[in-house]
């Protein structure tokens, strides 16, 4: 007895549910009408036209309101800024004092200083107070209703320094030509030089040659050498090298054979590896004397 083979099925392989028989859309008829949405699909579509609508309204809104603050601000800025309203009646001007001329200050800042209370541009007045040479700094700030403080910060001169300028405790050369007269050292220095270091080897200076006349002058020369000048007049030369050992040397031959000899002496010379070279004022002395220590 035969049977016949059974048909074989067909195989198919990952090529999708699309091309599968029997799966895929029906094409649609020829001349067929489109099927009417649902009342689920209809209400969807209204509900999200109904989202778009509130938020455009919602963003119109926010703008409108931005708008209407921002105009509020400005008219609100404009109101307090009106010197008419807050005037600034009084300017009262306190702090270092001892060396500003008090006037000249006052006609500086009172152009700054114009407008109300709200209105003043307090950094335009500190930067006008600042134009006077003995002010370091000013602080200004309101006091209500009507009144504006400056307080002035001034320098403190410590030395004078090179043509005309005046060396602060801060290290700052400001130019105030003739306003501490000769009271104090004058320093000068080739240009780069530090004046605030300058001033500490000054101080040094006058440690190494405690005893003799109080130091007046210190002059720093291009390649490092140093002149030294006295209250009495005397000029040292103390040249680049060794300088501390040789003001040591100098300063324990004068109080020993030096002080108070006559006729006075003019300048000394220590740039010698075993004494120093002295010259006296008159004529009648010898110009030179070399002393060998």
């Amino acid at each position: 007895m035969f049977r016949s083979r059974p048909t074989p099925r067909p195989v198919y392989h990952a090529i999708g549910a699309a091309s599968l028989p029997g799966y895929g859309a029906r094409p649609q008829r020829r001349g067929a009408r489109p099927r009417r949405p649902t009342l689920r699909e209809q209400a969807a579509r209204w509900a999200r036209s109904v989202r778009r609508l509130g938020l455009a309204l919602l963003w119109a809104a926010l703008g409108a309101l931005a708008i209407a603050a921002a105009l509020g601000a400005a008219r609100g800025i404009a109101w307090l800024t009106d010197p008419a309203r807050f005037p600034l009646t009084t300017v009262e001007i306190t702090g270092d004092l001892d060396h500003i001329d008090r006037q000249a200050l006052e006609q500086r800042l009172l152009p700054a200083a114009a407008g109300g209370f709200f209105s003043v541009d307090v950094a335009a007045v500190a930067q006008a107070a600042r134009g006077e040479p003995w002010v370091k700094r000013a602080l200004v700030r309101r006091v209500w209703p009507d009144k504006l403080v400056v307080q002035i910060v001034g320098h403190r001169a410590i030395a004078r320094w090179g043509d005309g300028g005046l060396l602060s405790d801060s290290g700052e050369v400001f130019q105030a030509a003739g306003a501490a007269g000769d009271a104090l050292p004058l320093l000068s220095g080739p240009p780069g030089v530090a004046p605030r270091r300058l001033f500490d080897d000054y101080q040094h200076f006058c440690r190494l040659l405690e005893g003799l006349p109080p130091v007046r002058e210190v002059r720093q020369e291009a390649r490092g050498a140093w002149q030294i000048g006295l209250a009495d007049g005397l000029t040292i030369i103390a040249g680049r090298k060794d300088v501390a050992a040789r003001l040591k040397r100098f300063a324990a031959v004068y109080k020993s054979r030096l002080a108070g000899v006559a006729p006075p002496i003019e300048s000394v010379d220590l740039r010698y590896s075993d004494g120093f070279a002295v010259r006296f004022r008159p004529a009648s002395e010898p110009d030179r004397k070399v002393m060998d220590l």
